[in-house]
């Protein structure tokens, strides 16, 4: 399902959450009377995310389930369909809900703990157990805080079933889930204080990067920029940056430095008062203005959340670095050149070995010998 979902990309699915139970029981989704043409629409081999909303139809104080849901919980591929008159739904045995039109999954990854769930119909079970079983489901999933702050955009909250806009975004935190990984230290975006300061957020702590990944999506050959092409073309640049900075990391660590990312930097690295944080770029011609623009930015923000406002890391030498995934342009390079006077060095790898400015180099030379 992986590599479909690169090029296929996908939608997804809204329920509340107690709904997925029947899912997870049953191994398919329902639609109401009124949606038939949109399960009409859905074709055999479609792949969907499985965005759960709050709990709505457990009789039971709202604090029990208010943090379930309001995520996504997993994703499964469309295998066949059918229609089913029985209630299979909480909703359908409790109340007067009505899902006759169903899509049946052929395979299907669910992010949190499934283990611990009765494998029972939904009416088999008590109130309780349901509520224990919603956050049962519920672990590990993908928040709209986390889709803001790794991603930079958000599923739209409303509607079944929905197209996603920029499903690629989205690529390295379900890569994450469907390999096993729990981003557990992952920090939701602070917000700003009672005064609006956004002074007051504290520096992050680090945490090691991951490095498991195995992506090779096939390059498209056309002349026509696809849906499918774009795809391929986002993941490819989100691998090239990954390669730069395992790269570059592999250095420092080589040389003995400890080594991670925080939630806002690529890679913050010490050794013997040395401080490196590195920002890394993927670049081509069209996008090079706008990525170095961003990165430098990005180095002098993250230098003053995740360094200043950290009484043990402002006291060690800064050195901020560009890390390209291909050596900058000529037009660019005297520009670079003179950020080296503000203590930002430029490099960029080539293949498995890292290249860079001279005064640059030079200092890496410096810090890793």
């Amino acid at each position: 399902m992986e590599e479909d979902f690169f090029t296929d990309g996908f939608r997804k699915l809204t329920g509340p959450i107690e709904h997925w139970l029947t899912t997870y029981h049953t191994g398919y989704w329902g639609f109401r009377p009124d949606k038939e043409d949109a399960w009409e629409a859905i074709e055999e081999g479609e792949i969907f995310l499985f965005h759960a909303s709050a709990s709505k139809f457990l009789d039971v104080p709202r604090r029990e389930v208010k943090d379930a849901g309001k995520a996504v919980i997993g994703l499964g591929r469309v295998g066949a369909k059918s229609t089913k008159s029985e209630p299979a739904w909480w909703e359908e045995v409790h109340q007067d809900g009505n899902y006759p039109f169903l899509i049946h999954f052929s395979e299907i990854h669910w992010f949190g703990d499934t283990d611990s769930i009765r494998d029972v119909p939904v009416a088999d079970k008590s109130t309780d157990e349901m509520v224990a079983d919603v956050h049962r489901l519920d672990e590990n999933k993908i928040t709209f805080a986390e889709m803001d702050e790794r991603a930079g955009y958000r599923i739209p909250a409303q509607g079944s079933p929905g197209n996603i806009k920029y499903p690629e975004k989205l690529f390295p935190l379900l890569v994450e889930r469907l390999r096993g990984d729990s981003p557990t230290d992952l920090v939701s975006p602070q917000s700003q204080d009672a005064t609006g300061d956004t002074s007051a957020r504290e520096s992050s702590s680090i945490r090691k990067r991951s490095r498991d990944r195995n992506l090779d999506p096939e390059q498209s050959t056309s002349e026509t920029v696809s849906y499918s092409s774009s795809v391929d073309q986002t993941m490819s640049g989100w691998i090239e940056h990954e390669h730069a900075l395992d790269v570059f990391e592999d250095h420092l660590l080589n040389a003995g430095f400890d080594s991670g990312e925080t939630k806002h930097s690529d890679i913050l690295a010490s050794r013997d008062g040395y401080l490196v944080l590195a920002e890394a770029k993927f670049i081509h011609d069209e996008n090079e203005r706008s990525q170095i623009r961003t990165a430098i930015g990005q180095l002098h923000e993250y230098g003053y959340f995740d360094v200043q406002n950290d009484p043990e890391r402002r006291g060690m030498e800064l050195i901020k670095c560009l890390v390209f995934t291909k050596r900058p342009s000529e037009s660019y390079l005297p520009f670079l050149k003179s950020l080296s006077e503000d203590g930002i060095h430029t490099f960029w790898i080539d293949e498995y070995e890292v290249l860079g400015l001279q005064d640059s180099l030079e200092k890496f030379s410096q810090i890793t010998s």
